[in-house]
C-alpha cells in the first residue's frame, strides 16, 4: 500500500552462545532436541557443547538413526533422561557414557528401529496425523517400541502398525555453507535426514563452516539443501562438527573419539579421573569455539585434518 514501509529482511546470523541460549529457552517448554548428521558425519557437536554450557538438562534426544559422540558427551555431562536413536554408537565401538548410563538406570534408551523415526519425522513434516510402517510384522522391535501403534487399514482391512509425527521442539544441524539469511548448503552426501529434520521441527538451527556472500547463492540455487524459510539462525562455527567429519573441508577426527571413548571405559569400571578431565577441558573451560580449538590442538592440528579430507 502506498506509504506503508517495505518489510525488511532480517539476517540470522548469530553466535554460538546465542543460539544455545535461544535452544535452552525452546526446551524449557518441551526438551525434544533432534540433531542432525550420521554417525561420525556432520554432527552438531559445537551446538551441543554450548547447549551443555548454557546449563540444558533433562533432555529427550532424538537424530537421524545413527548418533555416537554428540550423544555419549551430552550423556557424560548429565543432560539426557530419554534417547529416541536407533543407534548410538562409535562404529568401531560402543558408546561408554551411553552404555554405562542405560545400564545404570539413569537414562531410558527405547527400542526403535530406523524406519520409526523416520516415519514420525516424515508425519510432522507432511502435517498428518501418523505415518503408516508395514515392514516390521515379524519383528520384536513392536513389543518395544513406545512410538508404534496397530490399525486397521482403511483400503486392505489388515492390521498395520502406524508411528505418529516427531515433532522436535529444537533440531540442531550442521552444514559446510550458509548465506546470511539461513539458506544452508551441505556440501556432502549426508542431506536427507537433515531436511527431514528441518521440515519436521518447532526451530532449527544450523552451524555451518562458513557464511558465504549471497551471490554464491544466487549463482546457483539448486544447491540450496535446506531452505531459509525452515532455518532459525545460523552460526558461522569453524570446525563445528570436530571431531566428526564436515566433508569436503575436514575429516573426522578418529584418534580424538578413540581417545574420549578409552575415558568413557574407564569411568564405566569405576575410574572418572580421565573423563572428568576431558570434561572440563573441552566442555567447561572453553568460553568460545576459538578456546576449543587451542583446547583440542590448535589451527595446526586442524590443518591436518583438512588435509586428510583432500586425501593429501
Amino acid at each position: 500500500m502506498e506509504g506503508q514501509a517495505k518489510p525488511t529482511r532480517r539476517s540470522k546470523v548469530t553466535g554460538l552462545q546465542d543460539a544455545a541460549r535461544l535452544a535452552r529457552g525452546a526446551l524449557e517448554e518441551r526438551p525434544e532436541l533432534c540433531l542432525g548428521g550420521l554417525f561420525k558425519q556432520s554432527r552438531p557437536v559445537a551446538l551441543v557443547r554450548a547447549l551443555l554450557a548454557a546449563g540444558a538438562d533433562g533432555l529427550h534426544v532424538y537424530s537421524s538413526p545413527g548418533a555416537g559422540y554428540d550423544v555419549d558427551l551430552m550423556i557424560a555431562a548429565g543432560a539426557v533422561a530419554q534417547v529416541f536413536i536407533p543407534g548410538v554408537t562409535l562404529e568401531n565401538r560402543l558408546c561408554p557414557n551411553f552404555r554405562r548410563a542405560v545400564e545404570a538406570g539413569q537414562v531410558t534408551a527405547h527400542a526403535l528401529d530406523a524406519l520409526t523415526v523416520v516415519g514420525g519425522l516424515m508425519a510432522s513434516a507432511h502435517g498428518v496425523p501418523f505415518q503408516p510402517i508395514d515392514a516390521l510384522r515379524g519383528s520384536d522391535v513392536l513389543k518395544h517400541n513406545p512410538l508404534l501403534h496397530e490399525i486397521d487399514c482403511p483400503f486392505s482391512g489388515r492390521r498395520i502398525h502406524a508411528v505418529g509425527p516427531i515433532r522436535p521442539r529444537v533440531t540442531f544441524l550442521h552444514a559446510q555453507e550458509a548465506d546470511r539469511w539461513g539458506n544452508l548448503r551441505h556440501l556432502s552426501t549426508m542431506v536427507y535426514a537433515d531436511q527431514l529434520m528441518a521440515r519436521a521441527s518447532d526451530m532449527v538451527i544450523a552451524s555451518v563452516d562458513r557464511i558465504v556472500p549471497d551471490e554464491v547463492v544466487l549463482d546457483d540455487p539448486s544447491r540450496v539443501t535446506v531452505p531459509s524459510n525452515y532455518v532459525d539462525a545460523v552460526v558461522e562455527v569453524p570446525y563445528g562438527a570436530h571431531p566428526t567429519a564436515s566433508f569436503p573441508n575436514y575429516a573426522m577426527d578418529e584418534e580424538h573419539i578413540d581417545a574420549y571413548a578409552d575415558l568413557g571405559d574407564a569411568a564405566r569400571t569405576g575410574d572418572s579421573t580421565g573423563l572428568d578431565a576431558y570434561i572440563t577441558r573441552h566442555l567447561t573451560e572453553p568460553k568460545n569455539q576459538s578456546d576449543y580449538i587451542e583446547a583440542v590442538g590448535g589451527t595446526g592440528y586442524f590443518a591436518v585434518l583438512e588435509a586428510e579430507a583432500r586425501n593429501e
